[in-house]
């Protein structure tokens, strides 16, 4: 009976997959927190519009309450901070996003390289088999024609 096929480092291919996994994960991850902070920094968005509506609200009819204006205006003057501190925010993430999809890329080369090499061991294995299944027929083939010959040859 053939031995069966045997990959030396499925132990290493096995870890190689496990790490591009977890690189899958972060890189999954970062992406999500990219997300989040572009939702905060359009309700940002939205409560700066709404705020600049208020003030004009405010200011059209009549009489001017001055504190509620500089009310407004330090509000919108954070919120304008708060978009500025998630934009930079934002950039970092970005790069961060950038270093570890490079992270990823190597990874998945890193695993191919194995799978690659898995590969090209089952294919020598098989055409071993294959060779050897061939041999065997043939061998077979030869001893059953020698029989047959030898039978009828022989009166018997």
């Amino acid at each position: 009976m053939a031995k069966r096929f045997v990959f030396r480092f499925e132990t290493m291919l096995k870890i190689r997959r496990q790490r591009e996994d977890e690189h899958k994960r972060i890189v999954a991850s970062r992406i999500r927190e990219i997300a989040r902070v572009q939702d905060q920094m359009a309700s940002l968005d939205r409560q700066i519009h709404n705020e600049l509506a208020a003030i004009r609200a405010g200011q059209s009819p009549g009489t001017i309450d001055m504190q509620q204006v500089i009310r407004h205006r330090h509000w919108l003057g954070r919120l304008h901070k708060a978009v500025l501190d998630s934009q930079a925010w934002l950039r970092f993430l970005e790069a961060r996003l950038a270093q570890e999809r490079a992270a990823l890329a190597e990874a998945v080369k890193q695993r191919q390289v194995l799978d690659k090499l898995k590969q090209r061991q089952w294919e020598r294995y098989r055409k071993e088999q294959d060779r050897l299944e061939t041999w065997l027929a043939d061998d077979l083939t030869t001893v059953r024609y020698v029989f047959n010959a030898i039978q009828s040859v022989s009166p018997a």
